[in-house]
């Protein structure tokens, strides 16, 4: 039951004092807006689960004051929402409840006081969000009513012939194509293809999404799930390393929000309405979780900038995939853990190793990486003002753009694969998109200049850097310039040492003991050693300074550098990659990079720090490897090959 609070003038006082305070923490901590002004939607403080109040109790209480009124508890939430059909019975509500107190229980051994606030914004995991997660695309009324009908016409969830599928969850009904989604493993087993592929009713939505470069692949695997009012999904990751990036959902009946989650906190919610489709990409897709939170109603917002209780009804997503090709029983080869990596046998598990390895690496520690990353190369610059005014220039894996604007006479555009360095450099006014440099999406024979730094050293199969540069090539006009860098298995030449192997006590360090302080690494190796060298500083792109280009060939002063696999490795045998020692010359040619991802939350490090450490893939290069593979290709002809401080360097020219 409730018992209201005493009301003598000096309570009164209290109670105000302690609204306002609410009111601010709202808006500060959660960005809720609260008004005087009365609303329909009102939030009741201390009245959340997080303060061991049952949904029954509110709702119990504030039904009093209109029958139909939707309550929305939060999880975690010391709050709730109360969305009333009329501002009047919301007026009602806040006057009577206002300061009352919902006495002990078995679950509650303190006394709770309600504080009830009209809100105009309520949080962003209740109502859609004013912003989307990087990568994440929404397009609406994406198909015709008809279309969604002859879909929705030709779905039998009733029916379910495939044996081994699960037609009813706990939480929706289900149905899968192409390949059964294992929920017992989250995985798909590349070699149990089921009977019945995606059915032909949905060819004209994928090509439509293919032909206008929203995906990138035809999908090969479909999920219908159907949802009743009041039923959802946990938040959860597609797990990586069973689909290719680029997943469509399709949404079909009634719409409801979406909530995606990031890591470090942030909280967005994503409105899907009938007829509309959502891609995750990037970071959208590796880094946030997505979820439904099972209720029957959302609060969105109305034409006239106000709020509104929207019921959920039956809905029907569908949602496409293309498979990796990775066994369940590879995944942990290809994990996190890179105790037994192994270099790739075949194209599906590049992809799949490069995903771990490269794109979900500079994901996270892209703001550490671009802090690391603001002086330009001087040959690089030099490149780049040799360039005539009025050329146009595509940076492929531009990073934070740091070689954007030297030129004041280019016309710029840059890509990155990952979604935050992209982000980075797009805030600082460049334009740029999210892309991959093994399937450019731009007109052929367009670019005057290329630059390509630090990326192709990425691609763990010779096929794929070979595919990179073919797809460098094609971008440019005839005559055309690209500038490509990779990093150098020769760390000294002329028995002179690259700034990354004079790195402080280089030979004994281990990769974690070699981290300095983040000033003196700044100072030290930023401009002079490879961007893939340095553990606080690997990159997405290059490497510092540079030396000028001896053309003598010098004996190697390593002995003999090994492949990672090729003839060392027997087919069906892979060969695990090695962890490299940061500022140590490399013993393999195909090597896993260690990039320490410092924080200052861990007070338990005497220096005040912790850090996490992620490992990139590099493929490192011999002298003359890089020339080769660029002719091997054909359609150019290398005009300047050169070595660059620990990095080789070739300047093309298109035929």
């Amino acid at each position: 039951m409730a018992a209201p609070i005493g009301e003598s003038k000096n309570e009164m006082k209290k109670f105000n004092k302690k609204l306002a305070r609410l009111r601010q923490t709202l808006k500060d901590r959660e960005n809720i807006i609260c008004l005087d002004d009365a609303t329909n939607i009102i939030c009741v403080c201390n009245g959340g689960l997080d303060n061991n109040v049952s949904y029954e109790e509110i709702h119990a209480l504030f039904t009093r004051y209109g029958q139909s009124c939707s309550v929305l508890m939060q999880p975690q939430k010391s709050y709730c929402f109360i969305s009333y059909n009329t501002v009047g019975e919301a007026t009602e509500a806040v006057n009577q409840l206002n300061g009352h107190k919902l006495l002990t229980s078995e679950q509650r051994k303190a006394e709770v006081v309600l504080y009830t606030l009209f809100v105009s914004k309520v949080a962003d995991s209740v109502s859609p969000s004013a912003s989307l997660p990087p990568g994440l695309i929404l397009l609406e009324d994406y198909i015709s009513h008809e279309y969604a009908e002859t879909i929705l016409a030709s779905i039998d969830l009733s029916q379910n012939q495939n044996t081994g599928q699960q037609a009813d969850l706990k939480h929706r009904r289900v149905k899968h194509y192409g390949y059964e989604f294992k929920y017992s493993i989250n995985n798909v087993d590349p070699d149990d293809p089921l009977m019945e592929g995606i059915p032909e009713v949905f060819l004209p939505l994928l090509e439509k999404l293919r032909g206008s470069g929203v995906i990138g692949h035809m999908p090969d695997q479909l999920t219908v799930n159907q949802y009743q009012p009041g039923q959802g999904i946990p938040p959860h990751v597609d797990t990586p390393s069973a689909f290719e990036d680029g997943l469509v959902s399709l949404s079909l009946g009634s719409q409801v929000l979406m909530e995606f989650r990031h890591p470090d906190g942030q909280h967005l919610s994503v409105l899907l309405p009938h007829r509309s489709v959502l891609v995750m990409t990037g970071e959208s897709r590796y880094v946030w979780s997505h979820g439904i939170t099972p209720r029957k109603s959302d609060i969105v917002a109305t034409p006239d900038t106000g709020l509104t209780l929207s019921p959920r009804g039956v809905r029907t997503s569908f949602t496409f995939r293309k498979i990796t090709g990775v066994k369940p029983s590879q995944v942990d080869s290809l994990g996190p853990e890179t105790g037994d990596t192994c270099l790739p046998e075949d194209e599906i598990s590049a992809a799949s190793l490069e995903r771990l390895h490269v794109h979900q690496v500079y994901e996270q520690i892209a703001d550490h990486f671009s802090g690391t990353r603001h002086s330009p190369w001087p040959r690089i610059a030099d490149f780049l003002r040799n360039q005539p005014p009025g050329s146009l220039l595509i940076d492929i894996g531009c990073g934070n753009g740091k070689y954007f604007g030297i030129n004041k006479g280019l016309f710029e555009l840059g890509s990155d694969m990952s979604s935050n360095l992209a982000g980075i450099c797009g805030g600082r006014g460049h334009q740029v998109y999210v892309g991959d440099v093994l399937n450019i999406p731009l007109r052929e024979g367009t670019f005057d200049v290329c630059l390509c730094i630090a990326v192709i050293h990425h691609m763990s199969t010779k096929e794929r850097r070979r595919k990179a540069v073919s797809e460098l090539l094609k971008v440019l006009r005839p005559g055309g310039q690209a500038l490509i860098y990779v990093w150098a298995v020769e760390q000294e030449r002329h028995k002179v040492k690259s700034k990354y192997l004079k790195g402080k006590g280089a030979q004994s360090q281990s990769s974690s003991e070699s981290q300095m302080d983040d000033k003196k690494q700044n100072a030290d190796t930023d401009e002079n050693a490879p961007r893939e060298t340095i553990p606080e500083k690997e990159p997405f792109h290059l490497t510092n300074n540079m030396l000028d280009n001896p053309s003598a060939h010098d004996e190697s002063v390593l002995g003999e550098v090994k492949p990672s696999g090729g003839a060392t490795a027997m087919k069906g045998n892979p060969q695990k990659l090695e962890v490299h020692i940061n500022r140590t010359h490399f013993k393999h040619q195909d090597v896993l990079v260690p990039w320490q991802l410092k924080n200052k939350s861990d007070s338990s490090k005497q220096d005040g720090t912790s850090a996490q450490t992620f490992h990139r893939f590099y493929h490192v290069f011999h002298q003359g490897e890089l020339e080769e593979l660029c002719e091997s290709v054909g359609r150019c002809k290398v005009a300047n090959s050169y070595y660059d401080q620990g990095n080789w360097a070739v300047q093309l020219e298109k035929l």
